[in-house]
Parts: structure tokens; sequence; C-alpha cells
């Protein structure tokens, strides 16, 4: 018995809780925040929405946390399962992404994302973000919106921007215009801290926090990105 409690949270619950328990740990099931409350050993997103709500909830590096996206479950994920109970794993860090913006404090695993609320209708923003003098000006651009990525981030959405690959080792994000009005493409890897701003818009711009839309940002307000504490995925070994 390795008496290893495991916070499971998503989809197929049932499922994940049986593989661990069979594994001779103790599952605990439900949302992020509750899971986080049973003061738990080590947590599984078993969804990508999951793995959103953990981060978003406050995990931390003290609690290793296995990714385990897909509906279902077939061998491999069982076997990411009993090694995480039975404490079969090794952690790497991964950054998070603290963001500033609307009187609100926000946290990201994977990207931010200033976009325009009615498609084809292109806004300007500023990117500023931190050089060999203090925080500079890189550029401005006419897109439909502007995603910050975290190396992590850039296998999502930026990927499919055409936007660069980050590898984990590098200590910065890709900053990625979405559909930029220029016959070149242009996207920036820079170190944080950074400041999205909107600088005048043709519709009103949504600001998205990995997978949720948090509200609209108005012309003028800043949106500050730098470093939130990071979190430990899981490995199975």
């Amino acid at each position: 018995m390795t008496d290893v409690h495991v916070g499971l949270v998503g989809p197929d619950a049932d499922a994940a809780t049986a593989v661990v328990e069979d594994a001779g740990g103790r599952a605990s099931a439900g949302t992020a925040a509750d899971v986080l409350a049973a003061d738990v050993d080590a947590v599984a997103a078993l969804s990508e929405r999951a793995l959103y709500d953990l981060v978003r909830a406050g995990v931390t590096a003290d609690t290793p946390l296995l990714p385990v996206s897909g509906p279902g479950f077939d061998a491999e994920r069982d076997a990411a399962l009993e090694a995480l109970a039975g404490g079969d794993y090794a952690t790497r860090p991964r950054p998070t992404l603290a963001v500033a913006a609307r009187h609100h404090d926000y946290r990201a695993f994977a990207d931010v994302t200033l976009v325009s609320a009615e498609a084809a209708r292109i806004s300007e923003y500023t990117v500023d973000a931190t050089g060999e003098t203090g925080v500079e000006r890189v550029d401005s651009v006419r897109a439909d919106g502007v995603v910050v990525a975290t190396p992590t981030g850039t296998r999502g959405y930026v990927a499919r921007a055409d936007g660069p690959q980050l590898s984990s080792a590098v200590d910065a994000v890709a900053v990625v215009p979405i559909a930029p009005f220029r016959v070149e493409c242009p996207d920036w890897v820079v170190s944080l801290p950074a400041t999205i701003t909107v600088a005048r818009d043709e519709t009103d711009v949504s600001l998205l926090v990995d997978d949720r839309d948090v509200g609209p940002v108005d012309p003028g307000d800043p949106v500050g990105v730098s470093y939130g504490d990071p979190v430990a995925l899981a490995r199975p070994e």
C-alpha cells in the first residue's frame, strides 16, 4: 500500500479513482478548489480544462501535477495514474504567467490573449517588454489580436498561428499577433515583464486567460504579464 493521496479533476473521475485505488493509493475527486483543499499529495488533470482549472485554483510546485488529457482511459493513461499513486515519477518545473488587468490578477499556464470580439475587426496593439535598459517598446501592430504564450503554450494556439515554438529551457515568452494587417507576419520572443495595450479599437477587445474569457479591456488600459509561481509537472518514470 502506497497511501499516496491523489486528487482527480475532470471527466471520467470514477474510472481514474478505480485505477488509483487499485494501485494502492487514495483518491479524492471533485473541483480543482475542493481537491486542493483536501491536502492531496499529487493531482491529476483529466482534461485540458482541468489542467487550467488547477492552475487558476492555485496549485503550487509542492503538489506534483500530472496532465492526463483526452476522453476515456487507455493503458498509457492507466500506467501514468498508477505511477502517480505509487510515487514513481519525477517532476519538472514549468512557469505560469501572472496577469494584471481589469483591476484583477489572473494566473495562466499556456497563454494570454487579447482578441477582437467581432470577427474581421482590426484593433491596434502596442507591445512593451524588458530590454537591456529596462522596459522598452517592442512594436505596435494592427491585428485581430495578440497572444502571449509560455514555452509550453507555444505548442498550442501559437503553433497554429505560425508562431515560434520555444524550448522549456528558454526564459522567455512568445508574443504573436493574430492575423496582423502587414505583408510580413511579425512575432517576438521577449523577456518578462511585458505589457500589451490596446492602442485603439474598432470593436470590443476581450481578454482570454488560457481557455477563459475574463472580460473586455478598454483602449489605454495595460495588460501586464510577468512570471507567476511555477507548477511541477509529474512525469512517470
